[in-house]
């Protein structure tokens, strides 16, 4: 047997994301042009529930979402099929189609398998060509290697660089020259002939073979006999795609080349293939080309398993060490240990009959359940140890009358902890399948559990113990310490249980005292002035914020202090970032000077630093990053380089530059506004909704408190400065002219963008895009409406025929299932209750047209999210699933009524331990509260099951109680405290955030309970009659006989 091992598992959600880039165009053309048409697309595909779309300056993003059954990579088939025959109708300059399949948010970190760079001191076009010939290409054929991604580089530009000039003088259409051109430089079929021997296709190769071929092409100008040379009014050239982003790794340009896993390969030794063949392949590189290894995924797998090694020591070790306190036999330890072994192996190998791999998740089953499996081993060791006689056979009887006993809280207790992840299959999409892994590992475990203990430990208790062995010889020599202090204190604790009923009414208070009324969770209603309820509760509203605190107990501080879900994750090891944010349209000469110069200062401290890489875009700025060595840590370079970035960034003027790093942050005006109002316009038109934002402006502009009203708001975290520029057509002025429309477009294309992309071609046995550019790159505002031209024998201006105006646009329109979301965000001032009221008063008489809905935010609350009621969902299925595997094990309804109350007792612990850690509620946290309500469980059905037998004999009230202490006390608070002590590792020592978020809510939960159970089960009970009370002496509370 040997099974993969990797980062993470292969999760996919039934969901595929389709991303186009085309240069900066303006978001809303982007949308009219590009996310509209592929929107519609997918709505013709089968199995298609919801479909959203973002869409960007340059960038549009359209996510369809699948039916959970439905065969998605048939569907992705489908879709590509269906994009290609969209090529037409899409602009010609638009980039190839990127889909992807989405993955958990948690565990897209870990997808990336194997990261490298190369850079030197080399044009990126040489550079590129170099990576593929000496990298890619002898690389791709490794075994369990997908794909190798190389970014960073483009392939070559053949430019066609026209002389504005001329062309309008001329009157010559730029976009029908680069069309012949293309035209001429693609195989065309002629046909075919047919022969004796078969039928022969007939093409015709490309006529140009080099750039002057090119520049000889016969251009006949409109209108004339006139031939001009293509040379004549155009440069052809093959040079560098133009620069939109640069990436460099300590000042040198570089390419990135990303490392694709085929799902299932084993991680391990593919990194270790891949490393291996990169030196070989490098030791004959020349100088100047340096390979560097940006990112290992399976270093944190590595690092996983060796953390996992040490702690599965430590919780052997500390079951070991629990199991001999409390048994004091060597036997006990070796015995319950083998069985976690036992059930190990077997887990495992069911995992690798199945297909999974041993990853993140399996491993965080496999590892809690090592603090659980020991439960189902301890029990029927309690239940089959005691009294075990020394002959083999009086060892079989032995066992055969007590190993019954043990076989109901074993399956109990392991099927309460499975069944918590059957309604999982309910959980929203993103925590269903991040959790399944868990729990199949988790599962198969305690499986495993059940039939090693219900085997092995019998087995080893008749065979593996001598003979001349027995629990009674044993027990003549003394007992262990913490079962004589058990005894000392079990035999008198009838007056415990008297005590305990008495005073039932003050623990209960005290219990709901802890736990917390959740007063706060109930919004203050808007009752008429005049109605009795508002004269009645308006004392708590108006002091709410002191009462609750009070009131709401642990319950309030755990929804007031607490982050539900992921923070914000950092990197590993120390470093400094720079980011810069420039305004719109900024070149990328001119961002990159801005780089250059945090990149000089950083040149003094290069040898305190690992290296700094460099990214560049000109559409969302720049951002470069020095990687410190540890050692230079507790040294000044590291500082005082952050001081001089710091210092650099408040003298650069006309862009937000923050410099972050070291514990400590600094900004200038980076981040955009936001409000403390908003409300959301959903509706099917887009300009529709534009007219109700602006109505809906100058009604709320009409009360003086209101300002900065902002009706293109978008996210905290995107530029809230985007313009675009409309350029609006006279038609009178046009057929007073006699111009056409169409023909002034296309005499200010190269004006307007003078990068225009005509898709890819061969040339010179080499795949190229087609590009033609515009001579004068430089246009400003007064030339481009008052420069004069030409269209066929007209002269005219812009200023004459058209107005161009400057106007402000959102930077993310966003769509769900077509329908459009535009956002109003505005400042109220004065208090937040009144403007409140204000914002209510204007949407009740907001007109809303047919299709379109207001939303106002009043913030967050819990249980209105859809996430948080699909969480409180499955706890309330996990716990009715709890309840109907106890019923039908004790075959009663009201006993496990008695083992449910484990659970809110469980939570108690819970909200304890998140407050006491200051831990973030999210996927780990989760996980670990369902397995509680699972595993708190346990404790109760061991005593619930020892108390319904104590009824068959009848033996009733506090008696029946103690008879259950006595027999039961030390197998739960063993089973207790190994699976603590098994989960304390992982609190200590885990570095993942997943495993120790986990092992602190189990342990807290399983702590709380168990104390609390111990405390009150049973104490709604009053003394009872037992039959033969004269065997089992008096019912005096004090206990003595």
């Amino acid at each position: 047997m040997n099974i993969s091992m990797e980062s993470a598992p292969t999760i996919e959600l039934p969901s595929v994301t389709v991303s186009y880039n085309w240069g900066s165009t303006s978001p809303e053309i982007m949308e009219q042009e590009v996310t509209r048409k592929v929107e519609q697309l997918a709505y013709r595909l089968r199995d298609v529930e919801k479909v959203q779309s973002i869409t960007r300056e340059g960038a549009s993003t359209v996510t369809i979402e699948f039916a959970s059954q439905a065969p998605v990579e048939f569907r992705v088939l489908e879709l590509r099929e269906a994009l290609f025959s969209l090529q037409d109708a899409l602009p010609a300059s638009l980039s190839q189609p990127r889909i992807n399949r989405r993955i958990p948010q948690e565990l897209r970190e870990t997808q990336t398998f194997i990261v490298y760079s190369v850079s030197g001191d080399r044009p990126v076009n040489e550079l590129l060509e170099f990576t593929r010939r000496n990298l890619q290409t002898p690389l791709m054929g490794m075994a369990g290697l997908a794909d190798i991604d190389i970014r960073g580089a483009s392939d070559p530009v053949l430019a066609v660089v026209f002389d504005t000039d001329k062309i309008e003088r001329f009157g010559i259409s730029s976009n029908l020259i680069m069309n012949q051109v293309r035209d001429q430089l693609a195989w065309r079929s002629a046909g075919f002939t047919d022969h004796s021997s078969g039928r022969y296709s007939l093409m015709v190769p490309p006529r140009f073979s080099t750039t002057a071929d090119i520049e000889n092409l016969r251009i006949q100008l409109p209108g004339s006999a006139r031939i001009l040379r293509l040379g004549e009014i155009a440069n052809v050239r093959v040079q560098d795609y133009p620069a939109k982003s640069l990436k460099r790794i300590n000042g040198s340009p570089a390419i990135t080349l990303f490392f694709q896993k085929e799902a299932g390969a084993d991680a391990l030794s593919l990194a270790r293939d891949i490393h291996r063949q990169i030196d070989e392949l490098t030791a004959a590189f020349p100088d100047g080309i340096h390979v560097r290894l940006e990112r290992d995924g399976t270093e944190a797998l590595r690092g996983q398993l060796s953390e996992l090694q040490l702690q599965s020591l430590l919780s052997l070790l500390s079951v070991f060490v629990i199991l001999l306190i409390f048994i004091r036999r060597f036997r006990a330890p070796f015995i319950i240990l083998g069985s976690i072994l036992f059930s190990v192996l077997l887990s495992v190998f069911a995992l690798f009959l199945i297909g999974y791999t041993l990853n993140i998740l399996t491993l965080a089953g496999l590892t809690v359940a090592l603090g659980m499996i020991i439960d189902n081993a301890v029990v029927v060791f309690e239940q089959a140890n005691p009294g075990l006689p020394s002959g083999r056979e009086a060892r079989l009887d032995h066992i055969r009358r007590q190993l019954p006993r043990a076989v109901v809280p074993v399956i109990g207790s392991t099927l309460t902890t499975v069944g918590i992840f059957i309604p999982l299959m309910f959980a929203m999409e993103d925590l269903r399948v991040f959790l399944t892994p868990l729990a199949v590992a988790l599962t198969f475990t305690l499986l495993a559990s059940v039939l090693i203990s219900l085997t092995w430990i019998p087995y080893a208790l008749v065979w593996l113990v001598p003979q001349s062995q027995s629990e009674a010889m044993m027990s003549r020599k003394g007992k262990p310490p913490v079962s004589r202090l058990l005894r000392r204190i079990i035999p008198t604790s009838l007056r415990f249980f008297y005590w305990r009923h008495r005073l039932r009414w003050l623990l209960y208070f005290a219990l709901i005292a802890a736990i917390g009324i959740p007063l706060f969770m109930i919004p203050e209603p808007d009752w008429p002035e005049d109605s009795v309820w508002r004269k009645v509760t308006s004392p708590y509203f108006e002091y709410r914020k002191a009462i609750d605190p009070v009131v709401g107990g642990v319950t309030y501080r755990f929804f007031n202090d607490t982050y539900f879900g992921s923070p914000w994750r950092r990197t590993f090891g120390e470093s400094i970032t720079v980011s810069i944010r420039t305004p719109q349209g900024t070149p990328i000469d001119e961002i990159d000077k801005i780089v250059r110069n945090f990149e000089t200062i950083a040149a003094p401290y290069s040898e305190a630093l690992t290296y700094f890489e460099t990214d560049v875009s000109e559409y969302s700025g720049a951002r470069i990053v020095f990687h410190i060595k540890d050692d230079y840590l507790i040294r000044p370079e590291p500082y005082i380089l952050y001081a001089e970035a710091a210092y650099l960034a408040a003298r650069t003027g006309n862009s937000g530059i923050s410099v972050s790093g070291l514990g400590d942050s600094f900004g200038t005006g980076f981040f955009g506004s936001s409000s403390n109002f908003s409300v959301s316009l959903f509706g099917y038109s887009y300009d529709e909704l534009y007219d109700m934002a602006a109505d809906l402006q100058r009604r709320l502009e009409a009360n003086r408190r209101v300002d900065n009203v902002d009706i293109n708001r978008t996210g905290f975290f995107t530029r809230g400065d985007l313009y675009q520029y409309k350029l609006s057509f006279d038609p009178d002025v046009l057929a007073s002219k006699g111009l056409d429309r169409s023909q002034l477009i296309g005499a200010l294309q190269l004006d307007i963008n003078p990068e225009n992309t005509f898709g890819r071609i061969e040339f010179n046995d080499q795949t190229m895009y087609l590009m033609g550019i515009s001579g004068d790159l430089s246009t400003y505002w007064d030339d481009f409406r008052q420069q004069k031209r030409r269209s066929g024998e007209i002269m005219f201006n812009v200023e004459e025929v058209a107005s161009l105006e400057k106007e402000r646009v959102m930077s993310d329109i966003r769509r769900e299932d077509q329908s459009y979301q535009r956002v109003v965000g505005f400042d109220f001032r004065g208090p937040y209750r009144m403007g409140a009221n204000f914002v209510e008063e204007v949407l009740e008489t907001f007109p809303r047209p047919i299709g379109t809905r207001v939303e106002f935010g009043t913030g967050f609350s819990f249980g209105r999210t859809e996430q948080t009621r699909n969480l409180l969902f499955v706890l309330a299925l996990a716990l009715i699933s709890v309840w109907m595997i106890v019923s039908a094990l004790l075959e009663k309804w009201r006993d496990p009524l008695v083992v449910i109350l484990a659970v809110p007792l469980s939570l108690l612990g819970v909200m304890s331990g998140v407050l006491w850690h200051n831990i973030n509620f999210d996927q780990g946290a989760i996980a670990g509260t369902l397995l509680a309500v699972g595993v708190v469980v346990n404790n109760s059905i061991l005593l619930m099951h020892e108390k319904d037998r104590q009824r068959q004999l009848g033996i009733f009230g506090f008696r029946s109680w103690r008879n259950v202490y006595k027999s039961k006390m030390r197998p739960v608070l063993i089973t207790t405290l190994t699976t603590i002590g098994g989960l304390i590792p992982l609190i200590l020592l885990g570095s993942s955030e997943f495993w120790s978020e986990l092992a602190i809510v189990v342990t807290w939960g399983l702590g709380f309970s168990t104390v609390l159970i111990l405390l009150l089960i049973g104490i709604w009970e009053r003394d009872g009659v037992t039959i033969g009370r004269h065997h089992s002496g008096s019912g005096h509370p004090s206990g003595r006989h």
